[in-house]
């Protein structure tokens, strides 16, 4: 890279790789394309030897990235907040290359002959399914399956009894809501009911093309994490009061657990497009919530046991704070589908 002798800017003698006085990168833009590409990457990605060193940190040492940066080493990582961007852009691109459903419907579908009235019961009660719709002898359970495959979901477009369900399960639905709300009010009631229609046409959408549901998740997703950061540094904070711990500290804490979150998701999705099966999911989460427990570990410096009872109380009410933005979500993008 050539130097140039004063700042092209304001005209300063230059006396290093930067001017002094207004801070502009003194280098010569008369540069082959390949060395114009490095400096976008550089300035976009930071891509260079920072970006092995930190991803080595993140993942290899638990806690140790977001404990060097506190502790003022931070010249040689990435800002946490740009690798957070990063990450998050990462996997919605992997998304959208491997064509993988993060949402998808599956149908199961027993013989109600083979089953006593009870068994029925307890069939519908113990499928966790969104809707379990009897018709004829068959009961069928939509259930809720995560990262499939386009080509390996379900597609099942609902049958005439189905939609009379649906329909019958639309009108009870914001009936039940207008009462608890504003009673009988025309307008709420009104509102109520378009919300809920939307939301029923985009379930059957979703159930005949699983990868359309990605469309609205990516835009409300993203948002949702930007709004979970922060809850999450919150909770952090509440829990190590003692001895004093800043909030913008636990918010860098809580900005590398995220991205390592959204560095997970992208590699199950490529691993998901790769095999076709997404059986070892529950491995990923088992993995994550190793990491989470070995990061709070080296960063807050707690003991073992203590470190454990946070841990759990931590995991207890995110997982309650997640269920409730993720189902939120879900809604208004089924609604908007």
């Amino acid at each position: 890279m050539t130097v140039l002798p004063s700042c092209a800017n304001c005209g300063t003698a230059l006396n290093g790789p930067f001017c002094s006085n207004c801070g502009q990168k003194a280098s010569d833009l008369h540069r082959p394309i390949w060395w114009i590409i490095g400096e976008f990457l550089d300035a976009v990605f930071g891509y260079d030897s920072r970006t092995f060193r930190t991803l080595w940190l993140l993942f290899a040492e638990p806690g140790e990235f977001t404990r060097r940066y506190l502790d003022g080493k931070r010249a040689s990582m990435l800002p946490p907040f740009r690798l957070f961007v990063i990450a998050s852009i990462v996997f919605f691109l992997v998304l959208q290359v491997t064509d993988i459903a993060i949402v998808a419907f599956s149908v199961k579908t027993e013989t109600a002959a083979k089953l006593t009235p009870e068994q029925v019961q307890e069939y519908k009660r113990v499928t966790g399914g969104v809707a379990t719709i009897q018709s004829g002898d068959r009961i069928q359970s939509i259930a809720i399956d995560l990262f499939v495959r386009a080509d390996a979901a379900h597609r099942a477009p609902l049958t005439p009894v189905q939609k009379k369900y649906l329909e019958d399960a639309q009108r009870q639905m914001a009936a039940d809501a207008s009462k608890e709300v504003k009673g009988d009010d025309p307008a709420t009631t009104g509102w109520l009911r378009s919300v809920t229609a939307r939301v029923i046409k985009g379930y059957e959408r979703a159930l005949a093309d699983p990868i359309a549901l990605n469309g609205p998740l990516n835009v409300w997703l993203p948002r949702l994490m930007l709004v979970l950061v922060p809850v999450f540094a919150l909770l952090l904070s509440l829990m190590h009061w003692r001895p004093r711990v800043f909030l913008s500290e636990h918010l860098v804490f809580s900005v590398h657990v995220h991205t390592v979150v959204f560095v997970a998701l992208s590699l199950t999705a490529l691993t998901v497009a790769l095999v076709g099966d997404s059986a070892f999911l529950w491995a990923v989460w088992l993995i994550l919530l190793v990491y989470l427990w070995m990061a709070m570990f080296r960063v807050y410096g707690r003991s073992w046991w203590l470190t454990s009872i946070k841990f759990a109380v931590l995991i207890f009410v995110y997982s309650i704070v997640l269920s409730i933005g993720l189902a939120l979500v879900f809604v208004v993008a089924l609604s908007e589908l």
